[in-house]
Order: C-alpha cells, then structure tokens, then sequence
C-alpha cells in the first residue's frame, strides 16, 4: 500500500495541503471530469507530486492520493475517522444529526458511529435508535441500511437526508421518500447543515 513508504512528517504535510486544497475548491460539488482535473494538477504541483516521486512511483502517486486522503475525505468531513485534524472545516458531527432526527433529549452511544453510510445508534439513557444520514444521492443506500436494521430491532430507526449550503433536495424527490419511509415504517428527516472551522485542526 502507499501510504506506508512515506515518511511520517511527510504523509502528514501532504495531507494538510491535499485537505487545504479540497476545501477551497469545494471538492463535494465537483464533476467528475473536474476531479480528475485536479488530481492531473496535483501530481505535477512540485509541493505534493514532486514530494511524492521521491517515495512512490508515478503510477502510485495517483493511487496514492485517491485512496488514502480523498477516500477519507467525505468522511473527514462528517468528523469521521483518522484524517479529522487535517481538514480546515467539517459538519458539527452525529449529535447535530441525532437531534434533528429524535430531540434534545437524545446523544450518540459512545463508540457507535461507523460509514458506508454514515450511521450511529442514538440513545436517551433507557432505548437506542439507529441513525443514519447522506445526501439526497445516497438515499437508496439509507433506506437498504435501515431496512436492514428494522427487521431486528424494536425501536423504528431513522434517515436523515442531509443538505449543505448550495444543496437543496428537489421536491419530488422529497415527496418519494417521505412515500418510501412511511410504506417502510422508517422515520424520515430533513437537515440543512452549515460547515464549521474545524475545532480539532492541526493546521
């Protein structure tokens, strides 16, 4: 794997620009012929390609910035995972998500959170809830989660479909799921977020 011919003090530095420069760009809201752009930018840029051919071959170099800091890097911003301190600015975190969906009165159970997608079990000190949340895109990959999940548990779990500035969900597709959910027997929830300074940035 590549990641583990890089220097330590290295792989971190790269991970700092290679975040610095996602977010700038607002990474999430790019096209596809527009991320391989910038992938193609930077492997030739001298402070992230060139420090990489000193350690991986040209082939690797591609490799490794695709599955080692942009792999991570929706997850990063969800607060998610290894790679949080090297992102400039990221979502609230499960408990912005949990509190929309069930209430004040309701926390993440410490150790619960996990992806594919985005999920946690909530609990308000006597039941647990499972949670789960992505983007309008994802919501065929929340309702599988979910159903998965209803035919064991007691409590109805929840879907959040998240938004984030520039996003909206269209109101026919807003109007399917709420379909979908309550045919299902799943509780639905929309959360327009806003994206917050990193408070644990090392940067």
């Amino acid at each position: 794997m590549p990641r583990l011919n890089l220097p330590p003090d290295l792989r971190e530095r790269l991970l700092l620009e290679v975040y610095r420069q996602a977010d700038q760009l607002d990474w999430e809201f790019l096209t596809n012929p527009q991320k391989t752009a910038y992938y193609r930018k930077w492997i030739e840029d001298p402070q992230i390609g060139g420090a990489l051919r000193e350690h991986l071959s040209e082939k690797d170099i591609r490799v490794w910035l695709k599955d080692v800091p942009m792999k991570e890097y929706a997850r990063s911003q969800e607060g998610i995972g290894h790679y949080v301190r090297y992102i400039p600015t990221r979502f609230r975190g499960p408990d912005e998500v949990i509190k929309a969906a069930l209430g004040s009165g309701w926390t993440m159970a410490p150790g619960t959170v996990d992806v594919k997608p985005n999920h946690c079990w909530a609990t308000d000190g006597s039941v647990e809830r499972y949670v789960c949340w992505g983007r309008d895109a994802q919501f065929k990959d929340l309702v599988y989660a979910t159903l998965t999940v209803a035919v064991t548990s007691r409590q109805a779990p929840t879907i959040v479909v998240a938004t984030r500035d520039g996003e909206l969900v269209p109101a026919e597709n807003k109007t399917l799921q709420k379909k979908m959910a309550a045919h299902c027997k799943i509780d639905i929830t929309y959360l327009h977020r806003s994206m917050i300074p990193n408070p644990d940035y090392i940067g």
